[in-house]
């Protein structure tokens, strides 16, 4: 019985490595810069 949930475990412990390093990579990509809205004047209700 052990032997047949053993292989459950295998391949789930080939999938883990790369879920736990992922969060340890530095990032390549540029930081994102935040996008300020200007009030525009033509919407405007007089």
């Amino acid at each position: 019985m052990a032997k047949g949930n053993y292989g459950c475990y295998s391949s789930w412990v080939e999938v883990a490595p790369a879920l736990l390093i992922s969060p340890l990579r530095t990032s390549n990509s540029p930081g994102l810069e935040t996008i300020k809205e200007e009030e525009s004047e033509e919407f405007d209700d007089d």
